[in-house]
């Protein structure tokens, strides 16, 4: 599965390194429509916990994950963070850092300019009559995607934009 974004500095389109990018593709493939309470069990708050503190709390868990690894895979440039490189040993505190926004990365002066207040990929698209989204390997209506005649209402003819937490 290829993930592409436009680059924000160059206007390039480029290839996107997803974190985990080959659990999520198996999860979102056909397993979730031919083994549904497989994919449910696997989504679960409880999976997701723990999960999560194997792969970023647990001391093990990080050596494994390989930060370093991780930071280059990923392009994340440490220059910009507020800690030295010397911080970031784990996937957590790799996600979790901050940046030093006003210096390396100030906002436009224009005031209809659109910012994020978080590294991510967007997508924008519009509700037309016509318009479908393809997601997930299928296309579907925005009638389908919102189901409650209400929304479909209150929002058709609307444009949208999804904000994709990124790593870089």
């Amino acid at each position: 599965m290829t993930h592409q974004y436009v680059a924000r500095d160059s206007g390039r389109v480029l290839d996107e390194e997803l974190f985990a990018d080959r659990i999520v593709a198996y999860l979102y493939s056909r397993v979730r429509e031919r083994a549904p309470a497989l994919f449910r069990a696997v989504v679960s708050a409880r999976s997701s916990s723990l999960l999560g503190f194997v792969n970023y709390d647990l001391p093990l868990g990080a050596r494994l994950s390989g930060a370093e690894a991780l930071i280059r895979r990923l392009g994340i440039d440490l220059s910009e963070c507020e800690r030295e490189p010397g911080y970031y040993t784990t996937p957590r505190r790799i996600f979790e850092r901050r940046i030093r926004y006003e210096e390396v990365r100030p906002m436009a002066d224009d005031p209809a300019a659109v910012v994020s207040p978080a590294d991510s990929r967007m997508f924008a698209g519009s509700l037309g009559q016509d318009s479908v989204l393809f997601i997930k390997d299928k296309f579907f209506s925005f009638e389908e995607l919102l189901g409650r005649p209400v929304w479909s209402d209150a929002l058709a003819g609307g444009d949208f934009a999804v904000f994709r937490l990124t790593p870089d």
